[in-house]
């Protein structure tokens, strides 16, 4: 049987996919801009049975070279899509999830697509951590209000949005601290806070209780007043910290990375606890942190064969005589 959609086209498919798939989600919105894109390069009365690999491949070369619209106007700027930028655009999160929910649901008998031939190659992402010194010169370059939003990041591997929570997002029952800062596709995302950092922050969330503000990140102005930081001023000052301090970051996402691996590294290999404490759906994702560093692995040598920074020398014996 089937076909019995045969003449649909890509725009009426991806609005049934949307609906069905999409809507209500929190990625929603970023996902509609996306497919907007994608309807741009491969043409929105398209039949869906006419799209094969030299059309996707078309659309992609027509989306690598197209400027980077920013603002409210959406106004051109001089820097081009990077290669994950147009994957997502035009295949990944849009015409690949259209096409398998059209070939399930929709009955349209499609030709075969390779995606891994289509898709462009993308630079294989570094996860980071920063030493002492790293973190100390890129803290030192950063306004002294900005800086426990840094160490919250650092520390709990929040993404930037997430970390400017409202303060109904927190949970506090006077001995332990829970913030809730997004809900995902695997439930609620709980940031669970050691005592010290849920005793500083129920301070600070008294100080903006008091200025009538609805967030535990804030400067203090000369006569005392406190003003609200918002997250794009956090983000560009953490971004001209970086470039002042020589330390190769990017300036939020690093610090997750950070976040993640430090914790990794300190447990002895708890993925389990790196899952929990990023917020990942699955334990794939997690596993991208798996990875060691040189001294971690000069450390696991040495035990392994027991060289001579782990054997006490022996004392030489006196001569006779």
């Amino acid at each position: 049987m089937g076909g019995l959609h045969q003449d649909i086209t890509l725009e009426a498919a991806a609005d049934l996919w949307f609906a069905a798939k999409v809507a209500g989600r929190k990625s929603a919105k970023t996902t509609a801009h996306r497919v907007e894109i994608m309807l741009r390069h491969l043409g929105p009365r398209t039949k869906l049975t006419d799209i094969g690999p030299l059309k996707v491949t078309q659309a992609v070369n027509s989306r690598r070279v197209e400027a980077i619209r920013r603002g409210k106007n959406r106004k051109a700027i001089d820097k081009l899509p990077s290669a994950a930028t147009v994957n997502r655009d035009i295949i990944d999160t849009t015409l690949r999830p259209i096409i398998r929910y059209a070939r399930k649901n929709l009955e349209v008998e499609m030709r075969e697509i390779d995606w891994s031939e289509l898709r462009l190659e993308e630079p294989r992402e570094v996860v980071r951590w920063f030493t002492e010194e790293e973190l100390k010169a890129r803290s030192d370059q950063l306004p002294h209000w900005h800086q426990p939003i840094q160490r919250f990041i650092q520390r709990y591997g929040v993404r930037l949005r997430e970390a400017f929570f409202p303060l109904s997002a927190v949970h506090d029952d006077g001995k332990t601290m829970d913030i809730y800062t997004a809900v995902r596709k695997n439930g609620p995302h709980v940031v669970t806070l050691l005592e010290e950092d849920a005793a500083e922050m129920r301070a600070r969330i008294g100080r903006a209780v008091a200025a009538e503000l609805d967030t535990v990140w804030f400067r203090e102005m000369k006569d005392g007043s406190l003003t609200a930081i918002h997250w794009r001023a956090y983000q560009f000052a953490a971004s001209a910290a970086n470039r002042r301090s020589g330390v190769q970051a990017r300036a939020v996402h690093d610090d997750r990375h950070h976040a993640g691996t430090t914790l990794l590294r300190k447990t002895g290999g708890n993925l389990a606890a790196v899952k929990k404490l990023l917020g990942h759906e699955v334990i794939s994702s997690t596993m991208r942190y798996a990875h060691t560093s040189r001294d971690d692995l000069r450390d696991a040598l040495r035990h392994a064969y027991g060289t001579i920074e782990d054997v006490t020398p022996e004392k030489p014996k006196k001569a006779e005589g």
